[in-house]
């Protein structure tokens, strides 16, 4: 199993864009399913902002436990 440490070591934007691909997600589709704007997900993929600690455990959980993320429609609350 991945140490705690290593969920919780910075992404960098290129992992990010990676793992969200990997995923199946877009980048559209990764914000709605981490709940920040679209603006914000370009940002991580720019690297203009980090990617939030909790955010890339939950993503690289997702990874290491090959769960599918349900993503939430345009409106969907």
């Amino acid at each position: 199993m991945t140490d705690t440490f290593q969920l919780a070591r910075q992404m960098s934007p290129r992992e990010y864009e990676r793992t969200i691909a990997t995923l199946g997600m877009t980048r559209v589709a990764a914000g709605r399913y981490l709940g920040v704007s679209e603006r914000t997900a370009r940002r991580y993929c720019s690297g203009d902002r980090d990617v939030p600690p909790p955010t890339v455990m939950l993503l690289r959980l997702l990874l290491a436990l090959n769960i599918e993320p349900v993503i939430p429609k345009p409106g969907d609350p």
